[in-house]
């Protein structure tokens, strides 16, 4: 099961991910870590949110595997970054026998039966079996933030330049693989709401 939660409006723009792993610090950095996922690919990774700098700062501390809500933050020279959202512990059924007592505070539990993956929903321009998926993301107060661009290998029958697709897609190493999508609205639907 993937618990990446449904959006709360049909045509809502979204860079969603779910991966387990452990966080290390980066020397000599603040907020900073890279996640090694259980493959052990490593990606840089940042808090998404200031209310994460506590539990995120406790992560690169610990030695313990989390799941992880990411947003897929793409860097120079392909390598997939992420943005930490969220943190949940391991299911309590793969907890260790003594787990530290601040876990319980700081983290819920995940489901037992929770898998990877990534669901983006944007505007999407296909050329040469690669997927540019545009991600407009809402305000904050007076701040305003540039689109996210996120690249995926595959292929979609019938897309049209600026259509509005969901996207279930998997990780594989720095590259996000497309698994399934559907179109939610043509190009010349009507406009679709901001992350």
């Amino acid at each position: 099961m993937n618990p990446i939660p449904p959006p709360n409006h049909k045509l809502r723009y979204r860079a969603l991910g779910l991966i387990k792993g452990q966080l290390q610090p980066v020397p000599g950095s603040y907020a900073q870590g890279h996640l090694i996922a259980e493959d052990e690919t490593e990606y840089p990774a940042t808090p998404g949110r200031f209310q994460l700098m506590k539990r995120f700062s406790y992560c690169l501390e610990s030695d313990q595997s989390y799941w992880f809500y990411v947003q897929p933050q793409p860097r120079p020279g392909g390598v997939l970054g992420l943005g930490v959202i969220k943190i949940l512990s391991l299911p309590e059924s793969q907890q260790p026998e003594e787990w530290p007592e601040e876990e319980w505070d700081l983290f819920s539990p995940a489901p037992e039966d929770i898998e990877e993956g990534f669901n983006l929903r944007g505007d999407v321009e296909a050329a040469d079996g690669v997927l540019t998926v545009t991600v407009r993301r809402k305000p904050q107060g007076k701040k305003q933030f540039p689109p996210l661009t996120v690249q995926l290998q595959g292929f979609l029958p019938g897309v049209n330049t600026g259509d509005f697709w969901d996207l279930q897609a998997e990780r594989d190493g720095h590259e996000l693989l497309l698994v399934d999508g559907s179109c939610l609205l043509s190009r010349q639907g009507q406009n679709s709401e901001e992350t």
